[in-house]
């Protein structure tokens, strides 16, 4: 009998320990004390009992509640709120608080304290304003009692809402369960002024009770703070909505105003380059910048230097290995010798200036490339806007603008998690969509069958990328955040397209830029027209290679050289066989088909000069060329 009364008492005293370690961090119960001001503001005492045991609850615990809450359209309504008493089992205590995100945190305890385990009560008294609704026919305190993101379960909770004086409540309705849920497990009673909400079970951790009660209108005067809080609390969204609304608005204005091309007059074949511009010079001018033709052909460079050529500044001589070297013509050191245009006299100087030749070869890469430079900078500064403005200035200003407007914005609003979806979503899609568009244009203007091809394909792509935008905003969401998602897609529609639409010729340009278009048309069909282009030049061997720099600058070297040697056939058929033009010597100029020759000669001085331009390094990083945060991979971490 001893030695079972032994096993008794070691058995009784292992299941006191066993439950000491079982017991569990829990609110046992939560009260809230919820009166209705005159005023509407809410007088609230929230009284929490919980179980230490040291785990999570070592100090004291933490209450969060929200100063701002989004309403059904996205948008924030702050919440005025001042604490009035903090008490731990009956006493003052400690405490702090510090903002995070849309809620106060209160600290309740002594950092420097661990409290003893078992029940606990915490009481918090404070004043909250702006929590009231109002409708037609009842005012409305709908009013979330515990929080729904508690780590513990609450075993019992219950809210005593005491309305004011001449108020009586007129329904009543309470949710359970997590957030979102519409679970009704409570019981309610209600009074002349008060209304009391429990629960009929228990809540899980991140479960919480919420509560509705309409009263009496009238009672409660609104919060006249409310519209000018509410005002602040949005003014980000505010600003990324008006800003990017007035960009589109803005800009289809701009055009409107600077962005319309001017009449301009009918095109008709010109017989003679225009305002006496250089063959560089008119390729800038028609194609509004430097333009690389078919196999990288640099056409306003090697348009000057077939110019040179024609004018016996230089010759051009090929090997059979299609090496190019460039020497003085007859005309470079000449007294009399005339001036040229200022591009061309850049480039003769940076190509020749106190040298005998120069090869176009990776040894003379870098002043080749500096020639060249020099050849852009002089046309640039002579003919940049005198025919036709870009405009561009204003585009990007407003881009910054806008830009600049959506980070404020962001930073202002603090946009709740869903409202970040809505707008980065969208800004990414558009601007690569618009993007790939943007780019598939541009290569679809150049010449070659690859870019036709390759073009509309990622003009198609680019669609595809942006209609994911699109659908963004469609489905049913914050209707404030799916609006400013859509003013994002129209305003960067809208800057894309005016980076195309925004540049206009000046009244001078038109004029001048029709009479290049007719000077080109003169150029491609000289002879298919040859009959029909009354006062057409008879066509010479002076006239064809003073014509072909033109030519070549405006991408119709072939048909104009095909039109000199059908014209050579007519009138000389045996020179036809033997042509060849004094400045450039080598094999690419074969006799007897002189518009495959003009070509073939272009193309190889391009690909002589493509070859020759430095091109970036490469280095491998163990030999010494690498760098911190080169080569693949990448990311990080740490601890703490």
């Amino acid at each position: 009998m001893r030695r079972f009364a032994g096993l008794m008492v070691v058995l009784v005293l292992s299941l006191a320990a066993s439950a000491g370690a079982w017991a569990a961090e829990e609110i046992r119960n939560f009260r809230a004390d919820i009166t209705v001001n005159a005023d509407a503001s809410l007088d609230v005492t929230e009284t929490i009992t919980v179980n230490a045991e040291g785990y999570d609850i070592r100090r004291g615990i933490f209450r969060d509640i929200p100063v701002r809450a989004l309403d059904d359209w996205g948008l924030w309504s702050t919440n005025g709120l001042e604490i009035l008493e903090v008490l731990h089992d009956g006493e003052d205590t400690a405490f702090r608080t510090e903002t995070q995100g849309r809620f106060l945190r209160i600290y309740i305890g002594d950092p420097d304290v661990l409290i003893a385990r078992g029940e606990h009560t915490y009481t918090i008294r404070y004043v909250t304003t702006r929590q009231l609704r109002y409708f037609g026919d009842y005012d409305e305190l709908y009013w979330n009692v515990t929080g729904n993101f508690w780590s513990f379960p609450i075993l019992n909770a219950e809210a005593v809402v005491h309305l004011p004086e001449g108020a009586q409540p007129l329904q009543v309705e309470a949710y359970t369960g997590a957030y979102g849920a519409e679970t009704r497990n409570y019981a309610a009673s209600k009074s002349a002024s008060n209304v009391r909400v429990s629960l009929t079970r228990p809540l899980g951790p991140e479960e919480g009770l919420t509560i509705a009660v309409g009263f009496t209108p009238g009672v409660v005067a609104p919060d006249g703070a409310g519209a000018v809080a509410s005002l602040t609390a949005n003014a980000g969204i505010a600003l990324i909505i008006l800003v990017w609304l007035g960009v589109p608005i803005y800009l289809v204005n701009l055009w409107n105003r600077i962005g319309r091309d001017p009449p301009a007059p009918p095109i008709i074949p010109l017989f003679h380059p225009p305002e006496n511009l250089s063959p560089a010079a008119l390729s800038f001018a028609h194609f509004n910048g430097f333009r690389t033709g078919r196999k990288g052909v640099d056409m306003p460079f090697v348009a000057a230097l077939l110019s040179l050529g024609v004018k016996r500044f230089l010759v051009i001589d090929e090997d059979e290995r299609k090496r190019v070297t460039i020497r003085p013509g007859p005309m470079a050191t000449a007294a009399d010798r005339p001036a040229l245009p200022g591009g061309e006299a850049a480039l003769f100087k940076g190509l020749l200036g106190g040298r005998q030749e120069m090869a176009l070869t990776k040894a003379n890469g870098t002043s080749l490339q500096s020639a060249v430079a020099a050849l852009r900078r002089a046309i640039s500064s002579e003919y940049e806007d005198r025919y036709y403005k870009s405009n561009l200035g204003r585009v990007v200003l407003v881009a910054v603008v806008a830009v600049a407007a959506l980070i404020g914005g962001i930073v202002l609003q603090d946009p709740p998690e869903e409202g970040i979806l809505y707008l980065i979503p969208v800004l990414m899609t558009s601007l690569f969509g618009g993007g790939l568009g943007f780019a598939g244009f541009s290569l679809w203007r150049e010449p070659g069958l690859g870019s036709r091809i390759l073009g509309p394909g990622l003009m198609l792509l680019g669609a595809a990328v942006f209609l994911i935008g699109v659908l963004v905003v469609l489905p049913d969401g914050l209707p404030v955040y799916r609006l400013a998602g859509a003013v994002l897609l129209v305003g960067i529609a809208t800057l894309i397209a005016m980076v195309w639409l925004i540049g206009a010729p000046t009244e001078t340009g038109a004029k001048v830029l029709a009479d290049i278009k007719g000077f080109k048309l003169y150029l491609e069909t000289a002879e298919t027209n040859r009959l029909n282009l009354r006062d057409a030049p008879e066509l010479s061997e002076e006239l064809f290679e003073r014509f072909l720099p033109y030519a070549v600058g405006l991408g119709v070297e072939k048909p104009w050289s095909d039109a000199w040697a059908a014209q050579l056939k007519r009138i000389a058929p045996e020179e036809a066989r033997a042509y060849q033009p004094r400045w450039y010597h080598g094999s690419s100029w074969s006799p007897g088909d002189i518009g495959r020759a003009a070509s073939t000669s272009v193309a190889a001085v391009s690909a002589a000069m493509a070859s020759s331009m430095p091109q970036p390094k490469s280095s491998s990083g163990s030999s010494g060329g690498g760098f911190s945060g080169g080569g693949g991979g990448g990311g990080g971490g740490g601890g703490w």
